[in-house]
């Protein structure tokens, strides 16, 4: 979940409130509006990519559990809904973690080299 939660950075900031000449309600804005509004716009994108994730997690594993649709989940559906969404969720978790990891890796190597790519 973490994976697009740092999508706004200072430098993204700093080049929109360049522009506080045709924009005068960005003017009268301090580092903490801007911090506060950069912090909701975050919490925002993380809430809204929770809804898609939970949509394909459900799509995803109600195609492959219930196989006779009614009115109840019989108790094998249940159990492997239960067990589906957990994997997903599981793998989801390594995979930001692993993407964490790497962009850290490539943003210590980019410093430490000029900017390079791995």
């Amino acid at each position: 979940l973490n994976l697009h939660l740092g999508l706004l950075d200072s430098a993204d900031v700093a080049a929109d409130t360049s522009s506080t000449a045709r924009s005068p309600g960005v003017a009268a804005m301090d580092d903490s509006d801007i911090n506060q509004a950069k912090m909701q716009v975050q919490g925002q994108m993380a809430a809204q990519y929770i809804q898609e994730v939970m949509q394909v997690i459900t799509t995803k594993c109600f195609a492959k559990c219930v196989t006779k649709p009614g009115p109840k989940l019989d108790d094998s559906e249940k159990i492997c809904m239960a067990k589906c969404m957990d994997r997903y969720l599981d793998s989801m978790a390594i995979v930001s973690q692993t993407w964490a990891a790497r962009a850290k890796a490539q943003a210590q190597m980019g410093d430490s080299d000029g900017g390079g790519f791995m």
